[in-house]
């Protein structure tokens, strides 16, 4: 009998993905009911819905290539936010509240 957990360690290849989208992307067009929510998911998570009017008026002025930069680059503050709390040793439970990019902070609350 081997050892198990050797036996898990084991590579496996996994079989290509079969891609979602059958037509050509549209960075262009307005953004779907579902990409508007997403965008607001983004906005509050970025500190972005304090702004008076920028998560409704953003979905509306923006189009899905300029939604995906701001989606992207917002994921990447909340990650960037998130690994310096870790390195200064709050508590786990602790929540990463970023504040609006107008200030360019973010603070943490217990």
């Amino acid at each position: 009998m081997g050892d198990p957990l050797q036996e898990k360690n084991t590579a496996e290849t996994l079989p290509d993905v079969t891609p979602l989208r059958t037509t050509e992307e549209k960075e262009e067009s307005k953004l779907t009911e579902f990409q508007s929510e997403i965008l607001q998911l983004a906005a509050v998570l970025n500190g972005d819905h304090f702004l008076s009017s920028f998560p409704d008026e953003m979905s509306s002025k923006m189009n899905v290539k300029e939604a995906h930069e701001y989606v992207e680059g917002v994921v990447a503050r909340f990650k960037r936010a998130s690994k310096e709390a870790i390195m200064l040793g709050v508590d786990e439970s602790t929540i990463v509240d970023m504040r609006s990019s107008l200030t360019n902070r973010s603070s943490i609350h217990n």
